[in-house]
């Protein structure tokens, strides 16, 4: 699975350099800008998240959270603001601004993990209610009409089926076992064995044919993906 991106805004090079080190080690990707301006231009790449100190210069930082959150590919960008100023004023201006987290440099590294973590888990399930549409190459999925289109042909799925789909289609590349996709599905309280599970991703994978064959993958021992 591709690694997420982390943007660091920070002009401060001998602090940037360890915190990149410990992310890489997360598994994280990371990009660098030392400026207001660069930190604009790699926005614009599209990174999962972006932590940024408040730099030099009048209010850089603001002024970058307050054109970020103007623009519509990067309205939605989680920022997690970092910076050596701790005064309560800047902390309500960079949430009032749209930032996500406001954290002093001084934070452990585990305690930035764990809120960068939380701050991408947040943001990934406000995308997954805001779409209501999918396009995997020749197959295109409409929550809100439970319509699915193949290669301009549309294809019935009956609901729980169409709930299948959707749920390894809007996360691809991320393994459901079979527990997970009976509780997301059939509910808590409902009794259903795994089987039901394996019968329905046997229709839905019939019913989309050699797409369905070459794009729900199983997982042996641990259960189900739509690949990446």
């Amino acid at each position: 699975m591709k690694a997420k991106t982390i943007l660091i805004a920070d002009d401060e090079l001998h602090y940037v350099n360890p915190l990149r080190s410990a992310l890489e080690k997360e598994g994280y990707s990371v990009m660098w800008a030392q400026n207001a301006a660069e930190t604009i231009s790699k926005a614009a790449a599209k990174p999962e998240i972006l932590i940024m100190d408040l730099m030099r210069g009048q209010s850089a930082g603001f002024d970058v959270c307050r054109k970020l959150r103007s623009m519509p590919e990067a309205k939605h960008l989680p920022i997690i603001m970092l910076t050596n100023r701790n005064e309560e004023a800047d902390e309500v201006i960079g949430l009032e601004l749209g930032a996500d987290e406001y954290l002093h440099k001084s934070v452990s590294p585990r305690v930035l993990s764990a809120r960068i973590k939380n701050v991408l888990r947040r943001y990934n399930v406000r995308t997954q209610e805001e779409v209501s549409c999918l396009k995997i190459a020749q197959m295109e999925i409409d929550k809100n009409s439970h319509c699915v289109m193949l290669a301009g042909k549309e294809i019935f799925l009956p609901r729980k089926e169409f709930e299948l789909l959707w749920i390894l289609a809007s996360n691809r590349g991320k393994v459901f076992s079979r527990e997970m996709l009976l509780r997301r599905i059939w509910g808590e309280n409902i009794y259903v064995t795994d089987r039901t599970v394996d019968v329905h991703i046997c229709k839905v994978r019939e019913r989309l044919n050699k797409f369905g064959q070459e794009n729900i993958e199983t997982i042996k021992g641990v259960g189900y993906r739509f690949k990446t």
